[in-house]
């Protein structure tokens, strides 16, 4: 089948949260040329063990990054499973 978004998340593992990792930034850049096509600052997690950072994907031919910043106290497990991902126990 055909991929119809890629998601992008970060998990700590143990008891740290994103809330003591301070502001993320994501961007993305065509190529190795690096110069940044778009770029967005994540800095509003506290109590998260699990943060979905980026979603890229297509509408219609034109591809897309949504910069998402949604925490989730859980761990990386029950995010991939609220994807439809199957994770081994």
């Amino acid at each position: 089948p055909a991929t119809r978004k890629v998601v992008v998340a970060a998990a700590i593992d143990g008891a740290a949260t994103f809330g003591a990792v301070g502001a993320i930034q994501i961007g993305a850049a065509l190529g190795s040329s690096g110069a940044p096509l778009a770029r967005a600052t994540l800095d509003a997690a506290t109590t998260e063990r699990t943060l979905l950072l980026a979603e890229i994907y297509r509408r219609g031919r034109v591809g897309r990054l949504r910069a998402v910043g949604q925490g989730y106290d859980h761990g990386l497990d029950a995010l991939a499973r609220g994807y439809g991902v199957d994770v081994a126990d």
